[in-house]
C-alpha cells in the first residue's frame, strides 16, 4: 500500500509528463501502424523519389549521377533506397511527440510541417553523404550508414522537437 500511495503522489505531481509521455506512446504506436500498413503505398514511391532527388543535387553540384527506381549512383557506386532509408519512420516518431505535446493543433501542424522539411533535407544530405563515402571509402559505409547517420538522424529529429517546444507555448 505504501509505495502504491507514493505512485498516486508522484503521478500527480508529474502528472503533464506522464501525460505526455502516455500520448506519445499511443501516437507513436498509431502512428507507425499507419505507416506499416500504408508501407506499399507511401514508402515505395518515397524510395524513388529520394533517389531521383539525390541524383538531381548531385549533378547540380558537378557529379555523375543517376537514378532508376529506388536505386541512386555516383559514378560507379549505386545504393538501393529501402523503407528505412527514407526517413519517414523519424519523420512519424517526431510527429507523435510533436502531436503529444499540450499545444494549440496549429501550432502542432506548423511544427510537423516544419519539422518534417528539416528532416527530409537531412536525409538527403545524409544519401549524398553515403554515397560519397561508399564511393570514396567502401570499408567505412556499413558503420557510417549504420550507426553513425542512424545516431545523428535521431539527434536531428529530437532537436527539431526541442527546438519547437522552446518556441511553442503550451496550452493548458
Amino acid at each position: 500500500m505504501k509505495i502504491v500511495r507514493k505512485l498516486a503522489v508522484f503521478l500527480r505531481r508529474q502528472g503533464d509528463g506522464v501525460r505526455f509521455c502516455v500520448l506519445f506512446a499511443l501516437y507513436t504506436v498509431v502512428v507507425f501502424v499507419c505507416l506499416y500498413t500504408a508501407q506499399d503505398a507511401l514508402a515505395v514511391p518515397l524510395d524513388s523519389h529520394f533517389a531521383w532527388i539525390t541524383a538531381q543535387v548531385l549533378r547540380l553540384v558537378g557529379n555523375q549521377s543517376s537514378a532508376s527506381g529506388p536505386v541512386v549512383s555516383l559514378s560507379h557506386f549505386a545504393v538501393e533506397i529501402k523503407n528505412n532509408c527514407n526517413a519517414i519512420y523519424e519523420v512519424g516518431l517526431y510527429t507523435a511527440a510533436v502531436c503529444a505535446y499540450p499545444a494549440s493543433w496549429r501550432d502542432r501542424l506548423l511544427g510537423m510541417w516544419l519539422g518534417a522539411g528539416v528532416l527530409y533535407v537531412v536525409n538527403v544530405l545524409r544519401l549524398m553523404t553515403l554515397l560519397t563515402v561508399g564511393l570514396l571509402y567502401p570499408s567505412w559505409f556499413e558503420v557510417i550508414h549504420l550507426y553513425v547517420w542512424q545516431t545523428l538522424f535521431l539527434v536531428v529529429a529530437t532537436t527539431c522537437w526541442i527546438a519547437w517546444v522552446s518556441r511553442t507555448r503550451p496550452v493548458a
